[in-house]
């Protein structure tokens, strides 16, 4: 007896909503994470869109955040991850000129601007760390984005204490999909080396 036609379309679905529903566990686990009362020698940024040069309001979220980890002391200098896109300045320039603006001296600003993902934000990054000496950073991205974060920082080597950003600008569903197969993507290249 064959199998009907919605079965076809039905089994794949729920497998795909399953998969969802594992994943969405952990891009949901720093949503209501606060950012330990430490010191560290850096924050590390990760990158997001430029609009016209300009970072967009996701990014201006990550930058107001490390702004505010500067400002109280909790960080003495800020590595700003993000290479450039089709034209126009990299997204670490973006970053830097915004942060500027609001009174972060510029020698306080290290940018690593070759990166295309956030696999290369956190392997690039690593050179800056190794040359300094510095065994632990600040995290700085999305709460939804951090668990993947983390767990490329751990593969690099970097000893990252998370400081997430809660997003007020963004359809954080949206982006939480994406997240998880960024995740199974990430899964799936590990799996097979």
């Amino acid at each position: 007896m064959p199998f009907p036609k919605w079965t076809l379309i039905f089994i794949p679905l729920v497998i795909l909503l399953l998969i969802l529903l594992l994943f969405w566990n952990r891009v949901s686990r720093y949503d209501h994470a606060t950012i330990q009362p430490r010191s560290l020698p850096a924050g590390l940024v990760l990158g997001a869109a430029l609009w016209d040069g300009r970072p967009s309001p996701a990014l201006k979220e990550r930058l107001d955040l490390a702004y505010q980890l500067y400002r109280e002391g909790r960080v003495q200098y800020l590595i700003l991850s993000g290479g450039k896109g089709d034209d126009g300045p990299s997204e670490a320039e973006g970053m830097k000129r915004y942060l500027e603006g609001k009174g972060v001296p510029p020698d306080r600003l290290l940018l690593e601007d070759q990166s295309r993902n956030t696999a290369e934000n956190i392997a690039n990054s690593k050179g800056i760390l190794l040359k300094r000496n510095w065994e632990q950073i600040h995290l700085i991205t999305h709460d939804y984005h951090m668990y993947r974060a983390l767990r490329l920082a751990e593969k690099a080597g970097i000893d990252a204490t998370p400081a997430p950003v809660h997003s007020r600008v963004l359809f954080t569903p949206f982006y939480k999909v994406r997240e998880c197969l960024a995740i199974i993507k990430m899964w799936i290249q590990e799996t097979l080396g």
